[in-house]
């Protein structure tokens, strides 16, 4: 069995023990899910939209006050399975508001579509049959989201914007039949999934927001505004590196209304309650693989969202650092994550790791001691003293080092001191086990080397340039974040100049240093 799967029965219990957070008195809320992840055929079949269907409409029935019997979730349908659902919808609207009651019609879509359709496998649903469908079916408010590429030409009616989110005000007020519009991109652009997120980036962030993480008020309810806010500017800066900036866009006709308050939170409906007191960037990791996929959130300081219950491995981003701990979240309780229950992660494994999406490389200092062979058999060991620049990319570590050392070595008669002067280049591949990271490498550079004899009879001084080569084992231990222990060994090969032509030797070494990283 999947180790998935207790999870996802425990979760299904306990939405259905849960009774949906309550509508507005006088108020009946109704919804129409799609996800498909097949379009036409010379479109690659996406990965995760019928998830993110799943996921909005597991909201909406918890928290959104949509009864479980007023929600239908349709997964790779065709057009007229939808059109179908909306009539069926419009009847049930019709006999609430003969009851007296407002209706709210939620409409959500991901898949695959373009600027007049969306494309159900080998169908298309022209976007105006959509909308006139959802016109018609007699809601005093619609709410029609589309996360799928290019919807952007939805929102190309009055009252449209595509740059900025939008905050409703009495002067929007249009005296119309009350719709809002939200889509995942702007005319011409791709909307993009997420492997690491496992959904459409968009839907993500709106459906993380809903959950809390769109909350600035801190009153456990999250309006429209407030989530196309958040998901707007998340989306945003997601997709800032991308090939293209995927931009969210909305219109909306509010008759008579500030806003609409789409979740009310107030109880955890099975899901547990996390407040994250420091702001900055979060992804919440389910520790061991299990549980609940990553979850990525923006907080403000003091955000408190609803997230699947599991052990997650949290990590937090500022401009200038990342930060890790540990949370245990339970169905029903409230953890609270403070700046103490955090610790600094190493420069060095940030960027290697890739943790920081927007820090690509991370520069330092590095002081180490050397021992190793001779160049010349015979002459004993030598010692070194290096100074130098390191540079940790995410596939590699660069070092550039000045060397100097030599030895001393007597014989009957003879006096020998051996001084060497030089510089290298490295390059290590290394893998990070928490704050140990072992690796391995190779350096090339060259070294003035000079000999200097004392003797009763003539030896003059010799000077020669030699080219060197080797490779090397590294480890080092992160003592600090900026601060890294290295042990280093190997084998350093040289050519020498000689009489008869080039000669190669090869002298072992080990050596002990540090980095020191600058922020």
């Amino acid at each position: 069995m999947s180790p998935r799967l207790p999870l996802a029965l425990l979760a299904l219990a306990l939405a259905t023990l849960t009774p949906a957070a309550p509508a507005e008195a006088g108020q009946s809320r109704m919804a129409l899910v799609i996800g498909a992840n097949l379009g036409e055929p010379d479109e690659t079949p996406l990965r995760y939209a019928e998830r993110d269907a799943s996921r909005f409409a597991d909201v909406l029935t918890r928290f959104g006050g949509v009864p479980p019997e007023d929600l239908v979730l349709l997964r790779g349908p065709d057009p007229a399975t939808v059109e179908r659902a909306l009539a069926r919808l419009a009847e049930r609207a019709a006999e609430r508001r003969a009851a007296g009651d407002e209706t709210v019609l939620f409409v959500y879509y991901s898949g695959h579509a373009d600027a007049r359709a969306l494309h159900l496998g080998n169908a298309r649903l022209p976007l105006d049959h959509l909308q006139g469908a959802v016109a018609g079916s007699g809601s005093a408010l619609s709410v029609l989201v589309v996360d799928a590429c290019r919807s952007g030409a939805l929102t190309r009616v009055k009252g449209a914007r595509q740059v900025q989110p939008f905050r409703i005000r009495a002067t929007d007020r249009l005296e119309s039949e009350g719709s809002a519009i939200i889509t995942s991109s702007a005319q011409g652009e791709s909307s993009q999934e997420s492997d690491q997120l496992g959904g459409g980036i968009f839907s993500h962030h709106f459906v993380n927001g809903l959950l809390g993480a769109a909350d600035a008020s801190g009153d456990r309810r999250v309006t429209l505004s407030e989530a196309y806010r958040y998901a707007y500017e998340e989306t945003l800066r997601a997709t800032s590196r991308a090939p293209v900036v995927q931009h969210p866009t909305y219109a909306f006709r509010m008759r008579g209304r500030e806003d609409l308050v789409v979740t009310r939170l107030a109880q955890s409906g099975g899901l547990g309650r996390l407040r994250l007191e420091p702001d900055g960037h979060w992804l919440l990791l389910p520790r061991d693989g299990r549980g609940p996929g990553v979850e990525e959130v923006r907080s403000a300081g003091g955000t408190e969202l609803l997230v699947e219950p599991g052990a997650y491995t949290l990590r937090r981003r500022t401009a200038d650092a990342i930060f890790e701990g540990l949370a245990d979240v339970r169905p029903g309780g409230a953890t609270t994550i403070t700046a103490k229950g955090l610790q600094r992660m190493p420069y060095g494994l940030t960027v290697r790791k890739g943790y920081d999406r927007g820090r690509r490389s991370v520069w330092g200092a590095l002081a180490e001691g050397e021992a190793g062979g001779s160049v010349e058999q015979g002459l004993g060991l030598a010692g070194f003293g290096a100074v130098g620049a390191r540079a940790d990319f995410e596939a590699v570590a660069v070092e550039l080092r000045l060397r100097y050392g030599g030895l001393a070595h007597d014989t009957t008669g003879l006096a020998l001191a051996q001084h060497q002067l030089g510089a290298d280049v490295g390059a290590l591949r290394l893998f990070d086990l928490g704050r140990l990271s072992l690796g391995f490498g190779l350096r090339v550079g060259g070294e003035w080397i000079r000999q200097d004899f004392t003797t009763s009879g003539q030896a003059p001084t010799r000077d020669a340039l030699a080219g060197r080569a080797g490779a090397l084992l590294r480890a080092e231990y992160a003592v600090l974040p900026a601060l890294s222990a290295r042990l280093s060994g190997g084998l350093d090969g040289y050519i020498l100049p000689g009489g008869d032509g080039p000669a190669l030797t090869a002298a072992p070494f080990v050596g002990l240093g540090v980095t020191v990283y600058v922020p």
